[in-house]
């Protein structure tokens, strides 16, 4: 199975695929895997049409076109339960994010993760934090990370680019967690946004990273300052379509959409 995207360093490796297949190609070498980083779909049929179901109402105008609320399409197989069986299966250090919706289905672990959004900061109708199982060893652990909407602890002045956008800084969080050391092999089975792309990039990390949406695996590599152009381009029309922008706005120097290049 040829890759969708390999950067010249071979250091990040995107498959448009099903992990599954991925996995059934050989393209992974499991042993030698020191996390499985994984944010599923869920199974909660999540929201993702964010300006249609009236969150974040805002202008479009200069600054605040980024706070505008976006649509985004669907989560691939958010309708149905999830089944984390085939993750578990590779017997791997393994992070499961949104695993309280499935705890039926995970082995019994001291070593959740909680992901405080909130910072005590503010209180809306949307969840205080999100929890990950994992089998890292050791108690429960907490990252307290600000992430709300704009209200942000870290990429502040970004678009968001995805309806389950995890932070950056959380990925970089967990490999520490992990106790990742230089040129480990991360594996990402469900990519979304891709954070992983550059927390990885950062910590001089190996990282195999799937989605099944052709939108998320351009917006995740358009992250990287060696993206391609081309995947670029797409990324930024991905993102015109999810604001409703149009190009002319999405020129304008109102913020980066993908960080700063």
């Amino acid at each position: 199975m040829d890759p969708y995207w390999q950067s010249a360093s071979g250091d990040v490796t995107v498959y448009h695929a099903r992990f599954e297949d991925v996995l059934a190609a050989g393209a992974v070498d499991v042993p030698r895997v020191a996390l499985v980083h994984d944010d599923p779909q869920y199974g909660v049929a999540e929201r993702t049409k964010r300006a249609t179901n009236g969150r974040g109402r805002g202008s479009s105008r200069g600054s605040n076109a980024l706070a505008t609320a976006r649509d985004f399409p669907a989560i691939v197989g958010d309708d149905k339960p999830f089944d984390p069986a085939p993750i578990l299966a590779l017997d791997r250090p393994t992070v499961l994010w949104g695993a309280n919706h499935y705890s039926d289905r995970v082995p019994g672990s001291p070593s959740w993760i909680f992901w405080d959004k909130r910072e005590g900061v503010l209180v809306n109708d949307n969840a205080d934090g999100e929890l990950a199982w994992s089998n890292l060893g050791g108690p429960l652990r907490t990252f307290s990370h600000l992430w709300a909407g704009m209200l942000r602890a870290s990429e502040q002045g970004a678009a968001s680019l995805h309806g389950t956008q995890k932070p950056i800084a959380l990925c970089s969080w967990v490999y520490q967690r992990a106790r990742l050391k230089l040129g480990d092999l991360v594996f990402v089975p469900h990519g979304g946004s891709g954070p992983d792309l550059p927390a990885c990039r950062a910590a001089g990390l190996r990282l195999i990273w799937c989605d099944v949406e052709q939108w998320c695996c351009d917006t995740a590599i358009a992250r990287l300052p060696d993206a391609p152009i081309a995947i670029v381009a797409r990324a930024k029309e991905w993102q015109r379509r999810a604001a409703k922008m149009t190009p002319e706005k999405v020129a304008e120097p109102v913020g980066p959409l993908f960080g700063a290049r």
